[in-house]
């Protein structure tokens, strides 16, 4: 949701600034723990005795099985198997679901849901009330979580996406005194940069709208990331991502790319490789500027174009990257 009027003057004092839908923070130093505004982000709340059906014939992950008080990755789907949303969805109560994603794409999903309710006894609305902070150490780059936990807080909840990365979500009164005690805990002020750096080092997709309908579920690794089931019955997309399944060894995959010098790339830019000549061999899923210089990306490339070990953007002949290694397996 967007910054209130105290938490804005609170992040004033602290030489964060708003750019859109951004935080923009001071220098700080590189390994210090990060606490991030992130009005970027909205939650979508499914309520109602039919919601985890619904939410369970729609999504990708066993809706229906998912205990309370604990968290999945989800995506919702075209027919023909393209990610249209990407979420972090927990069980907040038997009948009640809130659903974390990028702003710009909650109420487009909130429409897609609707569409399909029917005489569902369910109701989607917008948690205006809530704000969300990442929290964050740059220096610590484990695996991701599969599934990702959840904490409750005395206001609020937690998300545990890895160790040492993690989002709260607050009553959007309390986020300027939860903003000031961790700044008194240690952290310093981070910027939505450091939030997206900290995603492309875990190897997290997070869909922006410039990339919704553009890739299937499996090119983003989500089935390695525990966001699919493949044992629950039909939803949207379904016959697209259990044929990619068994397959076998997919030709496309996410892959984390660096530069140590350039600016990072828009948000679906197209990716070249000698491999591919003229033909683009991949698009961009997240970039963000790395602060010792240079940048980091994650891309949807043909492992074939992540094998050769060099990458460009925008042109074959645009600015170079070379493949790091992402914490965790992609085979």
């Amino acid at each position: 949701m967007p910054l209130t009027p105290e938490l804005a003057e609170t992040l004033a004092q602290h030489r964060c600034r708003p750019a859109g839908d951004e935080v923009l923070a001071p220098p700080s130093p590189e390994n210090a723990p990060r606490v991030v505004p992130l009005p970027s982000l909205a939650v979508l709340k499914a309520e109602g005795p039919d919601a985890a059906t619904l939410l369970h014939n729609l999504l990708t992950n066993d809706i229906r099985a998912l205990p309370v008080g604990e968290a999945r990755w989800a995506a919702l789907l075209t027919p023909k198997g393209r990610v249209s949303a990407l979420m972090l969805l927990w069980r907040e109560a038997q009948d009640r679901f809130l659903l974390a994603l990028e702003a710009a794409l909650a109420e487009p999903l909130r429409v897609a849901l609707l569409r399909y309710r029917l005489r569902s006894k369910v109701e989607f609305l917008l948690e205006e009330g809530l704000f969300a902070f990442a929290r964050l150490q740059p220096d610590r780059i484990e695996p991701p979580l599969v599934p990702p936990t959840l904490e409750r807080l005395d206001a609020g909840h937690a998300l545990h996406l890895a160790p040492g990365l993690g989002l709260e979500f607050l009553p959007a009164e309390t986020a300027p005194a939860r903003f000031e005690a961790l700044l008194a805990a240690g952290h310093v002020p981070g910027g939505t940069a450091d939030w997206r750096l900290a995603l492309v080092r875990h190897g997290l997709p997070w869909l922006l709208p410039e990339n919704r309908e553009a890739f299937l579920l499996q090119w983003l690794n989500l089935d390695l990331l525990g966001a699919v089931s493949f044992t629950k019955g039909c939803y949207p997309g379904q016959e697209i991502v259990a044929r990619t399944h068994y397959l076998g060894r997919l030709k496309r995959r996410m892959y984390r790319l660096g530069a140590r010098e350039g600016e990072p790339p828009a948000t679906g830019a197209d990716c070249f490789s000698p491999a591919f000549g003229e033909q683009a061999a991949g698009h961009i899923v997240l970039a963000a500027p790395c602060p010792e210089g240079g940048f980091e990306a994650l891309a949807v490339l043909q492992r074939e174009a992540a094998e050769t070990g060099e990458v460009r953007f925008g042109s074959p002949d645009g600015p170079r990257a070379a493949p790091l290694p992402l914490p965790y397996p992609l085979d």
